[in-house]
């Protein structure tokens, strides 16, 4: 009896220390493709089955993982820890449009047709911000995809 109280004292004491170390681990690790989480690896094959890879980064803060892909061609995608994209970056050209949902398209071409597509699309629970190769910035929500804001 001595002993698992003894057992459950020092696990009370222990757990939230090794929670406190473990919110100051931080690194990056370089990672291939085989090792990207499934839906990410899903993801570059859908929209981007032909780009060159150059780079993959794991990059752990905590309790928090993150992966970032680079391709030869200049794109830059952002994945969470479940592999569901963050954020799409082509730096020199735009993001496949099958990618862009199709009430935000619709929105863009309606009010700016001469925009010269988004090269940049970045999500969060609440919202979607685009970025227009014209400099205009827009932010989505991300439930109804309505404009919540426009920048330029």
């Amino acid at each position: 009896m001595k002993k698992k109280i003894l057992v459950m004292l020092l696990s009370l004491f222990l757990f939230p220390l090794s929670l406190a170390y473990a919110d100051g681990i931080e690194y990056d690790r370089a990672v291939s493709f085989d090792r990207l989480p499934a839906r990410a690896r899903t993801f570059l094959q859908t929209y981007y089955p032909q780009a060159v890879w150059f780079m993959g980064k794991k990059e752990v803060d905590g309790f928090k993982v993150e992966y970032q892909v680079s391709f030869r061609d200049g794109v830059e995608v952002e994945f969470k820890r479940n592999g569901k994209w963050k954020k799409v970056r082509n730096r020199n050209g735009v993001v496949p449009a099958s990618l862009v949902p199709a009430p935000i398209a619709e929105f863009l071409q309606a009010n700016f047709p001469a925009s010269g597509g988004i090269y940049q699309m970045e999500r969060d629970r609440r919202e979607i911000e685009v970025k227009m190769r014209n400099g205009l910035e827009c932010t989505f929500s991300a439930r109804s995809y309505l404009p919540m804001s426009m920048d330029m």
